[in-house]
């Protein structure tokens, strides 16, 4: 995963739409990828999450193609695909065009038909890292088709539109937070999302003192595939057996009460996720006070338990966490955990920000001593959500 910060705006990508297209954008729009600071596999047990919105964005711009056809091309230098209207609004190759095909399909149900568009999509959300490139591609995507066709959709309704796309086009049954956050970031703020009432509470992350460091793991590793629906079966079992319609109304009372007839698999996947909602309680609590050291202590609760009870960490992720409180720098680093589905992918951390490049080297160095791997890291702050900018 390429961490490298490139600089993306309407103005770097309106002269490509220009060259590739022979016209200029009528409109162009950004969404943002995203880091989950906690409460993982919480979602779809109606849970609570708290993510924040990237720097780093999608930037999508369209204009009517003078074609009869739509006209995409995926990012900078790619080949321009061409693909008729009634094409567009199904599943089809190559399969980045899905995310495309996707939102479209959905704003067509919704009696929105944009026409034929030319469309220049690129972006710096790293690919591949669990920072959702997908959902950054489909809210911006939605953002600037809605502002093609002149209509105002809600953030809430882009984000249920993207995840009707991963449901449906890109086969991922994802829950609602990576597209809920990339439409309702607010630069300074991370946010407090209940994923059964799409409430949600912004909490402010202002404090300059502080930046967010997210390190790749360079891995991702196959016993992930089926993980995911088989933990998801368990979390679905173990509400069954307690009576209730989600982990998310179960408490740990109920949960000692039950631990015989759930068993030990099914009783630790349920204490992961009801400690889980108490830590992004806890976390949010902590942020909104600037008491960073009690987020870090969530932190390292979230990742032990992410390892030990739900079991979708993997040895490399556990080696960066626990460098954490290893290097030199070890006390400028207030807490880390493992974020995004599992298996791989990227750590994110608290740090200081006066020592965060010092931190990020030192992680770097000690990672490829202890595994041989070389890898990359971001550093960021809350960014904003979705917005149109022409």
């Amino acid at each position: 995963m390429d961490l490298v910060q490139r600089e993306i705006s309407k103005e770097t990508v309106t002269p490509y739409f220009v060259e590739y297209f022979g016209h200029e954008p009528s409109h162009v729009a950004a969404a943002p990828g995203r880091v989950n600071l906690i409460g993982e596999h919480t979602d779809y047990n109606n849970g609570f999450v708290l993510p924040m919105a990237l720097e780093n964005q999608c930037v999508v711009a369209v204009a009517p193609s003078p074609t009869g056809n739509h006209r995409w091309c995926g990012s900078l230098g790619d080949q321009i695909i061409e693909i008729s209207p009634e094409d567009a609004l199904h599943v089809g190759e190559p399969f980045w065009t899905n995310y495309v095909r996707g939102v479209l399909a959905n704003l067509h149900r919704r009696g929105i038909d944009v026409g034929p568009v030319d469309m220049l999509i690129d972006s710096n959300v790293p690919r591949g890292g669990g920072l959702s490139s997908s959902a950054a591609l489909e809210v911006s995507v939605c953002t600037a088709l809605a502002a093609l066709a002149g209509v105002e959709i809600s953030p809430k309704d882009v984000a249920l539109i993207g995840q009707a796309v991963e449901h449906e086009f890109a086969n991922v049954p994802c829950g609602i937070m990576d597209q809920f956050i990339s439409a309702n970031g607010k630069k300074g703020n991370a946010l407090k999302l209940d994923c059964a009432s799409l409430e949600y509470e912004l909490v402010p992350m202002n404090d300059p003192a502080v930046s967010v460091l997210v390190l790749d793991s360079a891995v991702k590793h196959s016993l992930a595939d089926g993980a995911y629906g088989k933990r998801r079966q368990q979390c679905e079992e173990a509400a069954n057996i307690m009576n209730v319609p989600s982990l998310r109304e179960a408490d740990l009372e109920m949960l000692e009460a039950a631990q015989a007839e759930l068993g030990d698999v099914r009783y630790r996947r349920a204490r992961h996720v009801i400690g889980e909602n108490a830590r992004v309680a806890a976390f949010a609590k902590a942020l909104s006070e600037g008491k960073w050291d009690e987020a870090g202590v969530a932190m390292r609760g979230s990742h032990a338990s992410l390892r030990d009870d739900y079991e979708v960490s993997c040895a490399e992720v556990d080696t960066l966490v626990s460098l954490c409180d290893r290097i030199p720098s070890a006390s400028s680093i207030y807490g880390a955990r493992m974020t995004g589905g599992g298996f791989g992918g990227c750590i994110v951390a608290l740090v200081k920000t006066e020592d965060v490049e010092k931190v990020a080297q030192e992680l770097l160095e000690a990672y490829h001593h202890e595994t041989g791997i070389e890898t990359t890291y971001l550093v960021t702050r809350p960014g904003d959500g979705a917005r149109v900018l022409v």
